[in-house]
């Protein structure tokens, strides 16, 4: 029974990682207040895997807040969560720009292979 979950987490384990998923960013603390909402109620909606409502959201926290990093990156995820690529890398690349030393944004493998893909 045990060598069967282990099979099954690694199995399951290897499909997240083979399609790069990552998670969407929550805002940092001060963010502008609409922005943090529309972005909170974006990430439930993503977890969700409705990644059309989770856009929407997210689009609506950008309306609010063009300065933060964590909205560009979700929205990046989002459009790669729908098969768009050439919207994911426009995203990504603003997700760089705007990620003000957050870690978590420069250090995503995800963003990294867009950008590769670009060169």
């Amino acid at each position: 029974m045990t060598k069967i979950l282990l099979i099954l987490i690694l199995i399951l384990g290897g499909i997240s990682c083979a399609k790069g998923d990552e998670n969407p960013l929550t805002l940092p603390v001060g963010a502008e207040p609409s922005a943090k909402m529309h972005n909170d109620s974006g990430i439930t909606h993503y977890q969700s895997g409705r990644y059309k409502d989770a856009l929407l959201r997210f689009m609506q926290a950008y309306a609010a807040d063009k300065t933060a990093g964590e909205i560009y990156f979700n929205i990046a995820l989002a459009y790669h969560q729908q098969g768009e690529p050439e919207k994911a890398l426009e995203y990504f690349k603003l997700a760089r720009k705007y990620a003000n030393g957050n870690d978590k944004i420069l250090a995503s493998q995800l963003l990294d292979k867009y950008l590769k893909r670009e060169n």
